[in-house]
């Protein structure tokens, strides 16, 4: 049985050594987690962050997971119709 291990973003992690537990089972990590790790899973629910991850093109090579992906954010909606 493979395990998996869901890695938050926090100060937490500090100290631990991530590569390591890829050899244990698969690593899946949240937001800015990609900035200083590759895990095998991306996971982002926050819209900012999400454009974030897709513009830096971390996406084209990577596997992630959005909820409610959408290329244009939600929160700019509205002042896009407006203009």
């Amino acid at each position: 049985m493979s395990r998996i291990f869901v890695i938050g973003n926090g100060e937490s992690r500090k100290g631990i050594d991530l590569s390591k537990l890829k050899s244990y089972g698969n690593v899946y990590g949240c937001n800015g987690f990609y900035r200083d790790f590759t895990p095998h899973g991306l996971v982002s629910v926050d819209p900012g962050i999400m454009h974030e991850i897709y513009g830096s093109d971390y996406a084209i090579n990577n596997t992630c997971y959005y909820r409610g992906w959408t290329p244009v954010p939600a929160m700019l909606y509205d002042d896009m119709l407006k203009a």
